[in-house]
């Protein structure tokens, strides 16, 4: 799974795996093909370049915490105000 020294670039070929982890909600799904190219790569390098299956189970379902939230990135969602 995860690779030393991989760039943004490397994780281009998994975006389409992304959209394809979304495929059963087409709303998240289609917020997320809405998405710059930039973050779609770090949604890709987030889920794909971990070490093990749980981790990236873990980081499929922040992603989709971080979308119904209305959010483009966990940075963005982590930085919010919590009321």
């Amino acid at each position: 799974m995860a690779e030393k020294n991989k760039t943004l670039d490397d994780f281009e070929t998994n975006v389409p795996e992304v959209a394809n982890l979304l495929a059963n909600d087409r709303e998240m799904q289609t917020f997320f093909r809405k998405l710059t190219p930039g973050y779609q790569r770090e949604w890709a390098r987030y889920i794909f370049d971990v070490k093990s299956e749980t981790t990236k189970e873990a980081h499929i379902a922040t992603m989709k915490t971080v979308f119904k939230a209305g959010y483009k990135s966990k940075r963005a969602y982590d930085q919010r105000e919590v009321e």
